[in-house]
């Protein structure tokens, strides 16, 4: 009986960390994806700011369609989404 619960055990414990190894390398694929955007667009003269500016008007668009919603809210959180990651990404770019 132990040696089954011993040997279902070990199956799970695989599976569970391929899963989050899968989970990770897809995690820094996107990251890495998202950071060889910026400084493409970097590259051709389009600063972070005006890369969040189009980010918020996406959700803007997007906030329009969900029921109960008014535009206010989305603006208060998206700026400060957008304060936030400016700022973070005013730092990196400092190095």
């Amino acid at each position: 009986m132990e040696l089954l619960l011993l040997a279902g055990s070990i199956v799970i414990t695989v599976l569970v960390f391929l899963w989050l190894v899968r989970v990770i390398r897809a995690t820094l694929k996107t990251a890495l994806l998202i950071a060889a955007i910026v400084f493409a667009l970097q590259f051709f003269g389009i600063g972070g700011d005006r890369i969040f500016s189009e980010i918020r008007k996406i959700f803007d668009y997007l906030w329009r369609f969900v029921p109960g919603q008014q535009s206010s809210n989305v603006d208060s959180v998206m700026y400060q989404v957008a304060h936030t990651a400016h700022t973070a990404f005013g730092q990196l770019s400092s190095w």
